[in-house]
């Protein structure tokens, strides 16, 4: 059974949507061992409330961590009792530890790869990898999603790389078709970035589609979109923007739609939507997987990154990356 290390702290509601999300994931049947690092007595008063046997998880007892306006720098050193830090401490000398969820300060978890968990060979910095929805039933997997907002060419096309095994392995996909954002399709579109790396990224052995524009966000023409991650984190608040708008003129014009239609629509575009039911954002390059949850995150969206790191574990993706990235 894979331990899974648990940061309770830094979503907007509290540690209940993490600490409850967990005792929901064990009564689901999942099969997995929760290290939860925060204070012990809340977390053992919520499990027990939801009746979890103490033997079923393992807490690591501190009530300091890093908040959301502290700088990402102070992870280096001076908050070695902070929950992130110790959540890492435990995952990276732990050889039964597998994962780490947190929903707290991304700058700080960021850091942390690199000074408390370590990356892959040639790796400065990991990639921020989330799945948004697109036309039909599959995800688009974007990277980076916010991470790196200052990328050379050569970090695109490990990105590159990244998001390919991490698209094989969670959506399942053979060959996925990787696409580079630009302002247009053709092949001399785009700034000196972009130029440079569809170079780069088109002498790799990959399917790589070329360049993609704005729109091709939801066409569902490619399984991954490469691009850097101050562009990347503005595509993905734009299509959550998108959700909530689309339920929003839902609701405006729901006079004279007969209920049951309204009804399915609403669970057509809540299901198009939800990030909670998605799980969290994946650190790709990482010695271990990392995940990031939303700070909305609920009970679902704890559920949900638990079923993701087992879908990637079961999928031997850590191992299949490293052999990726360094050979």
């Amino acid at each position: 059974m894979k331990k899974i290390v648990v940061d309770i702290y830094g979503a907007d509601a509290g540690i209940y949507p993490v600490v409850n999300g967990i005792a929901k994931a064990l009564k689901k049947g999942i099969s997995f061992f929760p290290i939860l690092v925060g204070e012990a007595k809340a977390i053992t008063e919520l499990m027990e409330k939801a009746d979890i046997p103490a033997d079923k998880y393992e807490i690591i007892d501190t009530d300091k961590f890093i908040r959301a306006e502290d700088p990402a720098s102070c992870i280096f050193g001076g908050c070695d009792d902070s929950s992130i830090a110790m959540a890492y401490g435990r995952l990276k000398s732990d050889d039964e530890c597998a994962a780490m969820i947190s929903p707290g300060n991304t700058g700080a978890l960021l850091v942390g790869t690199i000074c408390r968990l370590g990356l892959f060979k040639g790796l400065k910095f990991p990639a921020l990898a989330s799945m948004l929805p697109c036309a039909g039933e599959r995800l688009l997997c974007l990277v980076d999603c916010g991470a790196n907002v200052e990328c050379t060419a050569s970090d695109l096309a490990r990105f590159a790389k990244m998001g390919n095994v991490f698209s094989k392995s969670y959506c399942g996909i053979d060959k996925p078709r990787i696409g580079l954002m630009s302002v247009g399709r053709e092949k001399q579109k785009g700034n000196a970035l972009v130029l440079e790396a569809h170079k780069l990224i088109s002498e790799m052995p990959l399917n790589f589609i070329g360049n993609l524009e704005g729109s091709d966000m939801v066409s569902g023409y490619a399984d991954v979109i490469v691009t850097d991650g101050f562009s990347g984190n503005l595509l993905l608040k734009n299509t959550e923007a998108v959700g909530k708008a689309a339920l929003a003129a839902v609701e405006e014009l729901s006079e004279g739609i007969p209920k049951e239609a309204l009804i399915r629509i609403r669970q057509a575009l809540y299901e198009k939507f939800d990030f909670n039911s998605r799980g969290a954002a994946t650190f790709l390059g990482t010695k271990k997987i990392v995940v990031k949850m939303h700070g909305c995150a609920n009970e679902d969206t704890t559920v949900a990154s638990v079923e993701q790191i087992m879908c990637l574990e079961n999928a031997d993706f850590t191992n299949v990356m490293s052999s990726v990235m360094e050979n």
